[in-house]
């Protein structure tokens, strides 16, 4: 009877260390802190992409949670609050980060691409004004009756841009003296988005650099676009918008950089198609564009890029040198951080 007692007391001790060791096993560690990140970033339709990733839970899903989504009314303001620690990631083009991080000593981090160009469609969008028009989601819009039907035309006239020496300025200004134009003689003046096809109507300005989806309401406003500025400028390059943030934050939060490439990175995917472009318009208008849906609708789909290559950065930046907008030649390697390639 003794003997009997022992063994039931040794079989229960044994099954209790069993079980401890089934638990320590088998227990489901404790979710990873997510990182609460604040992205900047202009009201177009390409920003849908951080308003759609966080309501489908893709940040959340690679450790970060946008916890504020702040609109600009132009990338240099939005490279501003990232410097001066407002947002952690920020989008802008690659003149507009050129520019920062060369003429205004931003030390900043290329950390995924967020819009651009199929490289392969670039040649022939050159050649025709309707792929091109297609493709390139920025326009300059001009009143028909002012009699203005090259970019030669613009010297002299009074041209809204959304800041000075970015992606407006710039672009415009190599179409120009492909032209044979000269850009130096235009009156460059800043304007949100949001007022300029107004303006170009009640003919305060003369022309209007544009973004979608302010550039399919050019036409909608009765007005015209002149041409597609991004085609005239950039040839090689994949990537046209960019991601970025610091070299501190990037430095300091090394997880949260690749959460946030990873997920942009998903949602390029899903944005590349029909079904995925039209949920990230849906994210991005009327909310942060303040444009209905149907105009949205009318402007040609975005295309997003795997990644962001050297070749994205040098192509731009020789031109700005070979403008004046440079006055050294662009450290790529100092600019560029590593790509997430999964």
């Amino acid at each position: 009877m003794r003997r009997r007692v022992h063994k039931v007391a040794a079989a229960a001790a044994t099954m209790a260390v069993i079980s401890t060791m089934i638990a320590g096993v088998t227990a489901t560690p404790a979710a990873a802190a997510e990182t609460n990140i604040k992205v900047g970033t202009v009201a177009i339709n390409a920003m849908g992409q951080i308003a759609w990733a966080q309501s489908a839970g893709i940040f959340r899903k690679n450790g970060v949670n946008v916890s504020e989504i702040k609109i600009f009314p132009a990338p240099p303001p939005t490279l501003a609050a990232l410097a001066a620690g407002a947002v952690d990631f920020a989008y802008a083009p690659s003149i507009a980060v050129i520019n920062a991080y060369a003429n205004a000593g931003m030390a900043l981090k290329v950390v995924a691409p967020a819009d651009g160009y199929r490289r392969s469609e670039l040649a022939n969008a050159k050649k025709n004004p309707v792929v091109a028009a297609k493709m390139d989601d920025t326009g300059v819009c001009i009143d028909p009756a002012k009699g203005i039907t090259s970019w030669k035309d613009l010297e002299g006239k009074t041209v809204a841009l959304p800041a000075r020496k970015t992606q407006g300025e710039v672009t415009i200004a190599q179409a120009m003296v492909q032209a044979g134009g000269q850009p130096g003689t235009v009156n460059w003046v800043t304007m949100p988005f949001g007022l300029m096809i107004d303006s170009v109507k009640n003919g305060t300005v003369d022309a209007a650099f544009t973004v979608e989806p302010f550039t399919s309401l050019c036409a909608a406003g009765g007005m015209k676009n002149l041409g597609s500025p991004g085609i005239q400028f950039f040839t090689i390059e994949n990537a046209v918008g960019l991601w970025v943030t610091t070299a501190a934050y990037a430095a300091a939060n090394p997880a949260a950089v690749l959460g946030f490439q990873k997920s942009i990175a998903q949602v390029h995917k899903f944005g590349n198609t029909s079904a995925g472009w039209d949920k990230l318009l849906q994210s991005a208008n009327p909310t942060y564009t303040q444009v209905d849906l149907a105009t949205a609708r009318k402007a040609s789909p975005s295309y997003f890029p795997p990644t962001v290559v050297a070749l994205d950065l040098k192509g731009p930046a020789d031109k700005m040198l070979a403008l004046g907008y440079l006055t050294k030649p662009l450290d790529i390697k100092g600019l560029l951080y590593p790509q997430y390639r999964g």
